[in-house]
């Protein structure tokens, strides 16, 4: 299928040159009647959550997270839905990339750990979420929402993440929080960084780059306090530090993008220097707890590294398409087949995925975020909610700076998921709409 292109606001078909409606007539996209937005909002409010991954971990509320696990099969139909409708940016860069992540690295998977037919296919469980660009965006189509519904569902979501984050640290006891990740998720309890609620923040940190771009754009005081206010619960209760300051990074990235000669580019870069230094003396009081700490998860993150570097070098076949990788529930995890009880591959950035995909598969998945970055870049030009495609792809950014320390395919929902939902306001860009 031919790949399709925006032109102005709408997805163009190809072979035609015709405008696909949403109703499936030539035409421009026509959103549902205004009378049922309410049912669609809270249609969005409730399936957005699992689209973004956002329960994905959450062992916490297990029929949550069992509905997560098993959600990319379920909207399977969305995304051919989407594929028959429209004729879609990246399609074929998506299908190549899903054909290798969910056929060639299971076959790797049994070839070189000697994994069963079912336990290798259920390794593809954390990269089926890639088809959420197709299943999100199919649901958009067959729901056919206001774009402005859309952009509402987004934003109460991650106004709601800190809300929720508040209320949870005030109202849990202590007795909740737990030292084993293998208990909780959600509610954590560390020697260096005390008790912490490790929220979803999909929606939360696209809520908090949304209020960036709104406060350089209209200077309003209620933005930037709502913007203060949700950055210190990040610090005081998330305190995900690799996120908090990649979040800070890419706070400044938007801050220098936005700022207009070289006095106020100036005074917004000493700005977030001076953000990055608050932040450093924030976490002043845990480093000398952080040595001791960190010393154990130092030596074991390096130790993965060299277990990991050892076994892709000593197979060039390994290097170029990886190994594949063992469920956590199999008979022979990983663990064991390489002989050491602490490597985790999801802590080892982008040497974890060569190591699972190769370098063939890493360069795939490399060129997904990228390119559906500029894509989404390319959208929010020409569509009227230019601040909230441009807050979703903030979040690849902040995606690609957590890489050298978290996997892209530890959550890659998030990013399939805030292109199809900028795609979609892509196809309303020339309607005209209330300011959210």
């Amino acid at each position: 299928m031919a790949q399709g292109r925006l032109q102005g606001g709408q997805i163009i078909e190809p072979p035609t040159g015709r405008v696909l409606s949403l109703d499936g007539d030539a035409g421009p996209a026509q959103p549902r009647a205004e009378s049922n937005q309410t049912i669609l909002l809270l249609a969005l409010l409730a399936a957005l959550p699992m689209f973004g991954q956002s329960f994905h971990y959450m062992i916490d509320l297990p029929p949550l997270y069992l509905l997560s696990k098993g959600w990319p099969v379920l909207t399977a139909p969305l995304a051919l839905f989407a594929l028959v409708r429209l004729s879609l940016p990246l399609q074929v860069l998506y299908g190549v990339l899903l054909a290798y992540v969910l056929g060639l690295t299971p076959l790797m998977s049994m070839i070189y750990f000697g994994t069963g037919l079912v336990d290798a296919l259920a390794t593809t469980a954390k990269s089926l979420p890639f088809l959420y660009y197709f299943a999100a965006l199919g649901l958009l189509l067959l729901l056919r929402p206001r774009p402005e519904t859309v952009v509402r569902a987004v934003l109460w979501l991650g106004a709601a993440t800190f809300i929720l984050m508040a209320l949870l640290w005030v109202v849990i006891p202590a007795d909740f929080y737990k030292t084993d990740p293998a208990e909780s998720k959600l509610f954590l309890f560390e020697a260096e960084r005390g008790y912490r609620i490790f929220m979803p923040m999909f929606f939360g940190t696209i809520f908090l780059f949304y209020l960036t771009r709104r406060a350089f754009a209209r200077q309003e005081i209620a933005t930037i306090l709502v913007l203060l206010v949700c950055f210190a619960l990040m610090v005081l209760i998330y305190k995900q530090r690799t996120v908090i300051l990649a979040v800070l990074l890419t706070v400044g990235l938007i801050a220098l993008a936005a700022s207009s000669g070289w006095r106020r580019g100036l005074l917004l870069l000493f700005g977030t220097a001076g953000g990055l230094v608050a932040a450093g003396l924030i976490y002043a009081h845990f480093l000398e707890r952080i040595e001791s700490a960190l010393g154990a998860s130092l030596t074991i993150r390096q130790l993965s590294i060299t277990i990991a570097t050892d076994y892709v070098l000593s197979n060039p076949l390994v290097m170029w398409f990886g190994a594949g990788s063992v469920t956590r529930i199999s008979d022979n995890n990983l663990q064991t087949i390489l002989g050491n009880a602490h490597f985790y591959l999801a802590d080892i950035g982008w040497l974890g995925i060569i190591f699972e995909y190769g370098l063939v598969g890493a360069s795939l998945i490399l060129a997904a975020y990228v390119a559906s970055l500029r894509c989404i870049r390319r959208i929010g030009t020409g569509t009227h909610y230019s601040m909230m495609t441009a807050a979703l792809g903030d979040h690849i950014v902040l995606m690609l700076i957590t890489s050298l320390v978290y996997s892209l395919v530890f959550t890659p929902g998030e990013m399939a998921t805030a292109l199809a939902l900028a795609t979609y306001l892509g196809l309303h860009s020339d309607t005209s709409v209330p300011r959210p």
